[in-house]
């Protein structure tokens, strides 16, 4: 994934908030404290279109479905799953 330059500018209050954090130790660059945000931003919005009780049924669904998977063993699963799809179409 490439990086763009955004410029953007912050109010005091704002400038404060990155730099405090930067001095803190808690981030290295100005860059990682505003990409801490929009992810913190964007968790918090996806997760405001679920009820609680949706939020409740999803968790629910995720310990029922088993033991957790190797991030590569899942693709490698999904990659032959796609592979015998693809070749029952052919047939």
């Amino acid at each position: 994934m490439g990086a763009e330059t955004i410029r953007v500018a912050l109010s005091d209050e704002m400038r404060d908030i990155v730099e405090d954090a930067l001095s803190s130790g808690d981030f290295k660059s100005a860059e990682d404290v505003v990409s801490a945000a929009l992810t913190q931003w964007q968790a918090e919005r996806l997760l405001a279109n679920f009820t609680p009780e949706e939020l409740d049924v999803l968790i629910q669904e995720g310990l029922d479905s088993g033991d957790p998977i190797d991030g590569e063993e899942a693709f490698r699963r999904i990659e032959e799953d796609l592979e015998r799809y693809i070749a029952s179409k052919r047939a």
